[in-house]
């Protein structure tokens, strides 16, 4: 078959097999739109070569369709990460509401809010007086703290005030650690600003002089090294690249439509919501 046609036609034709319905309506109409796709398989079969040369021309002509299907690629893998995530969330729920984890909040609480964060990372520093805005406006809720002190190969100090965090929760409870985790982060030191004074005055009410000395030291086999790396491993397991990351989910066996996974900072509305969401609000 011969086909004579102009360049809005012959585009026409190929959208018409290639693309959607809606995008060919605009270059037929709809007495002739069953003779034109007919026309435009029978042309596509004989000359599959044209394809590209046509599609490449409207694509250039028409960007926004580069611009709408790359958001929609973008949404779609953000979507299955988001899955992929909480799937794994489930799998290892035992691991993220650990009860041997640093926590404020009851105990058996619907609701968990995990954090993994590094008191040396900005971001984290930014969403440190949200939560403890979500600690004070959710008392029903559990807030477990995952050290995760991915900055110490650069600034050792950030693996101390890991170390520190952890030895105050073991010794001296929740208030004492809240206390400490809000008030490193009150010094707005970080990003390499956090240094090893800072974190000795705000944990000086809470552990001895020998104590912090002894925590300087970062002791391979030390128990507040083998917590981290637990975090670490399971940061990893999580696919979380960098912090702060969140994980908030009911506290029972729940369903993967309860748990919201965030890897990076958000919003307080949005962890909110994912509160009420996981509390089954």
């Amino acid at each position: 078959m011969t086909l004579m046609t102009s360049r809005p036609t012959l585009l026409a034709l190929l959208l018409m097999s290639t693309l959607s319905a809606s995008a060919a309506e605009t270059a037929v109409t709809a007495n002739n739109a069953d003779q034109v796709g007919k026309m435009a398989e029978e042309y596509l079969v004989a000359h599959p070569e044209k394809i590209g040369e046509v599609l490449s021309t409207y694509l250039a002509e028409h960007p926004e369709f580069l611009v709408a299907a790359g958001e929609n690629l973008r949404q779609r893998q953000q979507q299955a990460q988001q899955e992929a995530m909480v799937q794994l969330a489930l799998e290892h729920q035992a691991e993220l509401l650990s009860k041997d984890t640093p926590s404020v909040g009851p105990v058996d609480a619907k609701a968990a809010v995990v954090m993994f964060f590094d008191y040396q990372c900005a971001y984290c520093s930014k969403m440190a007086p949200v939560v403890e805005s979500l600690v004070k406006a959710n008392p029903d809720v559990r807030f477990v703290f995952k050290e995760l002190p991915i900055f110490a190969p650069r600034w050792p100090v950030s693996g101390q005030a890991a170390r520190t965090g952890l030895k105050i929760w073991q010794e001296k409870g929740a208030d004492a650690y809240i206390a400490y985790h809000n008030g490193l982060y009150a010094t707005g030191h970080n990003e390499g600003a956090l240094t090893q004074d800072d974190v000795h005055q705000i944990a000086a009410p809470y552990l001895s002089k020998d104590t912090l000395v002894a925590l300087d030291k970062n002791a391979a086999d030390s128990k507040e090294n083998a917590v981290l790396k637990a975090n670490t491993a399971l940061a990893q397991t999580m696919h979380f690249t960098g912090t702060p990351a969140f994980v908030v989910m009911p506290q029972n066996k729940g369903t993967a439509t309860q748990i919201t996974v965030l890897p990076g900072a958000t919003e307080q509305s949005t962890l909110q919501t994912a509160i009420s969401k996981a509390s089954g609000k």
